[in-house]
């Protein structure tokens, strides 16, 4: 689809050439949706029956991708910058006010079935550098953050650079993730997060 068409519920902002946003016919929803390139040959891929209300996706860069899967639902801001990056979001996976920041040839993979709460945030980079002062060398370098299948994130989270939550696993309430967890079916929780249960698994209703 040409991003310059009118498409109910979303504003497009585009500077740059072949950019293309691919939909599955008219089998969505867009409400206060903002959609802001500034780059070229970026596609953004938005899966059927997904709702997208109150985000904006930005992109600053060229050649980069951002794929959002079926069914899922929502709300926060992506933003991705730099170029040849990925953005990818699983079928049914939900967002209540989420952030996610891919910057330095980095990605984000987010799995199927998950539920993101509110005031979370899923970044490649901290943005700014940390110097070691005997060598000169920055020691924060930017990494990519995978999140499998299944995994339920609670209120204001960070999940930082190099974090990997394997699949059916829970993120506490206010929790910082830093690094790669390798078992599945565990609660994860604190700052910096630690596996607290093994053995656990998580259904969105109250039962």
């Amino acid at each position: 689809m040409i991003l310059q068409e009118e498409i109910k519920g979303l504003t497009t902002k585009v500077y740059g050439k072949n950019n293309r946003l691919e939909l599955h016919e008219d089998d969505y929803i867009f409400k206060n949706a903002d959609l802001k390139i500034t780059g070229s040959n970026n596609v953004i891929t938005i899966g059927k029956g997904s709702k997208l209300s109150n985000i904006l996706i930005h992109i600053r860069g060229s050649n980069n991708e951002i794929t959002i899967g079926e069914n899922t639902d929502l709300i926060g801001h992506i933003l991705l910058k730099g170029k040849k990056q990925r953005i990818s979001v699983g079928d049914r996976t939900t967002f209540k006010h989420v952030y996610l920041l891919s910057q330095e040839g980095k990605n984000i993979e987010i799995g199927k079935d998950c539920m993101f709460s509110y005031d979370i945030a899923v970044r490649t980079t901290d943005a700014h550098s940390v110097i070691d002062l005997e060598t000169n060398e920055r020691i924060n370098q930017a990494k990519e953050v995978i999140i499998g299948d299944h995994v339920w994130v609670a209120a204001s989270c960070l999940i930082s650079k190099g974090a990997a939550i394997p699949n059916d696993c829970i993120i506490g309430a206010r929790s910082v993730v830093t690094k790669p967890f390798a078992e599945e079916h565990c609660t994860i929780a604190g700052s910096p997060a630690k596996v607290i249960k093994t053995g656990t698994t998580w259904c969105r209703d109250r039962i």
